[in-house]
């Protein structure tokens, strides 16, 4: 299994790629909303990439309530425990 370090890293990398930020000027504890660049439509960019690269669907409900970069880390770590992925 990925650890949880590994998975903000891949969480980061994309949300970098989706904001075209680069990867330093994205904190875990940052608002998501408030992050450079930040629309929903890249935030659900980021989001797709993340559910692509472990091959989960993330719960809409859960995303909703998601505020920061780690928030979004954790969700993923859930989903993949829950699925069993990686």
């Amino acid at each position: 299994m990925t650890s949880s370090d590994d998975l903000a890293r891949v969480v980061v990398n994309h949300l970098s790629t989706a904001l075209d930020v680069p990867v330093a000027a994205i904190a875990l504890d940052a608002q998501l909303t408030h992050l450079e660049n930040a629309s929903s439509l890249r935030l659900l960019t980021a989001v797709t990439a993340i559910e692509d690269e472990f091959a989960l669907e993330l719960d809409p409900d859960a995303l909703v309530r998601v505020r920061t970069v780690a928030d979004l880390a954790s969700l993923v770590e859930a989903g993949i425990r829950s699925s069993g992925a990686r």
